[in-house]
């Protein structure tokens, strides 16, 4: 039997027209809430640990005006961690894909608002929660709101010694142990830090999710073991959990030390189906970045997002 490229692509593409929307209609029945409470409960997370906001960005985004002429841009949404429900991923990638061939107005500035209203209010109603969302014709570039969420962090290999980076056993990829050593000092100490190795696995699909850690927090009379942080953060790599927990695991094992009075953990993890997700949880809202819980300001990309 002939083999054709459709049999060859097939095999991890999945069936032939199984991703194909012909509709010009959106569908918000394809949306799917999550309980934040069933992915908690496997932590001992209640969520009354922390404030904190999801903001996802969708670098896809397209409809059309109603003569047929395509525009195209950036949606990114904002919801309070404190909802009840979040919105599954795969869903809202679907969802989004169904307003493609979707015209929504005869101006450019009605049909934007068309759009955004429309899903603002399905989101809204599928979370119980009031979600913001904007959509973004021009980029980074040419917005005047534009801004780095991550600016004047430091890189966590650049702060160990290499040496010992080299040296040390890294075995723990099942968040199987507890990693965090909080070292008594005679002063306050606070910190900005990153790392890009970040890696996890979907907790449904099992794949791989990667992208950046952050971590601002200010220690009483106490220093932060920056390699034992790494290992915690290493910790999720073979962890199959949605992103949210990640931030929310990753918070807790911080705020469970005493020394710990401010801190705020950013996960922004990079483009997966043409949303990237980042989930920000903090001991204040004073703590996170206006440019992530803000929605009018455009969101700079981060490496690999």
């Amino acid at each position: 039997m002939e083999t054709t490229i459709n049999d060859i692509a097939s095999k991890h593409l999945g069936q032939s027209g199984s991703y194909a929307v012909y509709t010009d209609k959106f569908d918000s029945s394809l949306l799917v809430a999550m309980p934040r409470e069933l992915a908690r409960k496997d932590w001992g997370i209640t969520g009354k640990e922390f404030v904190g906001v999801d903001t996802w960005h969708c670098h896809e985004a397209t409809f059309l005006l109603d003569n047929g002429l395509p525009v195209a841009g950036t949606l990114k949404i904002s919801y309070d961690a404190s909802s009840e429900f979040m919105v599954e991923s795969k869903s809202i990638k679907l969802y989004t894909n169904s307003f493609d061939m979707c015209k929504m107005g005869a101006t450019l500035n009605t049909a934007v608002d068309n759009y955004t209203n429309q899903i603002k209010k399905d989101l809204s109603e599928l979370l119980q929660v009031s979600v913001d969302v904007k959509f973004f014709k021009e980029g980074m570039d040419k917005h005047e709101t534009a801004a780095n969420p991550a600016r004047g962090y430091e890189d966590l290999y650049s702060l160990i010694d290499l040496e010992l980076l080299e040296k040390e056993s890294f075995t723990d990829y099942s968040a199987k142990e507890k990693h965090l050593k909080i070292i008594e000092d005679k002063q306050d100490n606070t910190y900005s830090v990153y790392t890009n190795v970040l890696r996890s696995r979907c907790r449904h699909t099992k794949q791989k999710d990667t992208g950046a850690f952050y971590l601002k927090i200010k220690l009483k009379n106490a220093k932060l073991d920056l390699l034992s942080l790494l290992k915690e953060v290493i910790s999720l790599r073979e962890v199959n959990e949605f992103h949210e927990f990640c931030a929310e695991k990753l918070f807790t094992a911080l705020k469970s030390h005493p020394e710990v009075e401010d801190c705020c953990v950013m996960l922004l993890y990079s483009r997966r189906g043409s949303w990237d997700i980042n989930p920000v949880r903090a001991t204040s809202y004073d703590m996170i970045p206006t440019v992530l819980k803000n929605v009018y300001h455009y969101t700079v990309k981060q490496q690999g997002q």
